[in-house]
This record gives structure tokens, sequence and C-alpha cells, in this order.
């Protein structure tokens, strides 16, 4: 298993296999590869769930979890 190649910020990180726009709250990912005829491969769903993960990471919601597991406490979820 190898790390998760998506840095953070996400307007830093340049994709291959995805386009993916934010705005506020939605993010929209795309399949990017119409040269290829945009396939579903191994790496594409790779750079997906990695993608998924530094979406989540970004929320207000993660930061407030890692606090509390870090403080021992229980989370206090907003959905933001």
């Amino acid at each position: 298993m190898t790390a998760n190649p998506v840095t953070l910020p996400l307007s830093a990180y340049q994709a291959q296999h995805l386009r993916l726009a934010v705005d506020g709250r939605v993010a929209t990912v795309t399949l990017n590869r119409p040269d290829k005829k945009n396939p579903l491969t191994f790496e594409s769903y790779a750079e997906a769930e990695a993608v998924a993960q530094a979406l989540c990471m970004e929320t207000e919601d993660f930061a407030r979890a890692y606090r509390a597991f870090a403080g021992k406490q229980k989370p206090v979820f907003e959905g933001n």
C-alpha cells in the first residue's frame, strides 16, 4: 500500500486522471482522460479515493474530530 499522493491544499494538486473543481462546500470530480475514452483503471480508482480522502481532510468536521481524538474527547460534528 502506498501513501496518499494527494497533498493539501487541493488547489495545488495536479490530478492525472481526474478534474477537480471546488465551489464552496461542493466538489465536482470528473474523469479527465478523453484521449483514452475516460477508462476506469486501477490508477483512476486510486486517484479518486485519494482525492476523496483529501477532500474530507479539508473539512472543519475532520479538524474537530482530529482535535477531539488527540484530546481524548468526544467530537461534536456540525456538518461542515
